[in-house]
Formats: structure tokens, C-alpha cells, sequence
């Protein structure tokens, strides 16, 4: 038997946002984080990691991937400018409708005292200079087989003086998984 489909696999979702699209077609979003802006399709990319195989719709914000009952699953965010301009943190997800596949989502944080970071001082930024920088996701395991439905929640911050960001609104759309 093969020791990835009877073991828990981790798969690893990132999410990346068009912040721009978001910005000119919903400009006045929610400020409560309790009550994000709901938005289309169009500006979130996901990509997984497929221990499982079977994934569909790799880079779209209707990503299908493979899972099955005690995988984990973690879903982290970032800006299409990789957070350096506009700034995007995923804070929640949660279930709509269908199967509840997944438990409860936990946030985790990772501290890494020694993160490659591009050294300032060289051409082309090697070699990395080792910073202190956090790493956010949004963790669960799944629990059993089905359809969920659920909402991805996140921040969108923008650079506001060219050194600050500042929260431009909270917004969530509506993806699926399906757990076989």
C-alpha cells in the first residue's frame, strides 16, 4: 500500500489576490471584519501543493484539489505585489453550506529568526541576508468525507504615504472543496 494515501498528507493552499481589480470594482468595502464586502471571481489566483493528486482549476479562485479525512490543510495569503505595496492577511474561513469537511480553521503563526530576505546593499540581492519575519496561515483538519462550501476571509491594506499601510476594507468569496 502506498504510504501517502494512508498517511495524513499536508497540503499547503496559497492565495494570491489581484488588489488591484478588487480596489476599482469594489471601492467602498466593509470595515468590519465581522461583515466583509463579498466579492466576484476575478482577482484571487489559488495554487496548491497536490499530495493527493487530482487537482483542477490550479491557478483560479475555484480551486478543486484532492483531500481525504485527518489531511491538513493550511491556507496563507498574499498581494499580487507579494505585500510589499498593497498588503492582503487572510483572518478566517469559514463554512457556508454543503458537508462540513473541515474542522474548525485556527490561525498559526511561524517566526523564523533567520528568513532569506534580498540584501539591500548587493546588484542582484544575493547573497540572502537572514531576517526575522512572521509567516501567517489559517490551518485545519479534515474531518470526513463530502462537499463543503465555505468563505475565505481577508484584509486588504494599502500604501498610503509610500511607507504605511492602512486598511482598505475586509472582503470574502466562495470556494469549494470536495473530500472523497
Amino acid at each position: 500500500m502506498n504510504t501517502a494515501a494512508s498517511s495524513a498528507q499536508q497540503i499547503n493552499v496559497l492565495v494570491v489576490i489581484d488588489t488591484d481589480y478588487v480596489k476599482t470594482h469594489y471601492p467602498n468595502p466593509s470595515k468590519d471584519p465581522a461583515r466583509p464586502t463579498g466579492i466576484d471571481h476575478h482577482s484571487q489566483y489559488m495554487i496548491c501543493t497536490d499530495p493527493r493528486g487530482g487537482i483542477d482549476k490550479q491557478g483560479t479562485a475555484d480551486l478543486v484539489f484532492s483531500a481525504l479525512p485527518g489531511d491538513y490543510v493550511s491556507y496563507t495569503g498574499v498581494s499580487i505585489y507579494n505585500n510589499s505595496d498593497d498588503a492582503v492577511i487572510v483572518y478566517g474561513i469559514n463554512y457556508w453550506k454543503g458537508d462540513n469537511v473541515f474542522n474548525q480553521f485556527v490561525p498559526n503563526l511561524v517566526v523564523r529568526n533567520g528568513a532569506a530576505q534580498p540584501d539591500p546593499t548587493t546588484k542582484n540581492g544575493l547573497p540572502a541576508k537572514p531576517m526575522q519575519q512572521s509567516f501567517s496561515s489559517f490551518d485545519s483538519k479534515v474531518m470526513k468525507a463530502g462537499t463543503e462550501y465555505f468563505y475565505v476571509n481577508f484584509a486588504l491594506y494599502t500604501l498610503a504615504d509610500g511607507e504605511n499601510q492602512q486598511l482598505y476594507g475586509y472582503f470574502y468569496w466562495d470556494p469549494s472543496i470536495q473530500v472523497k
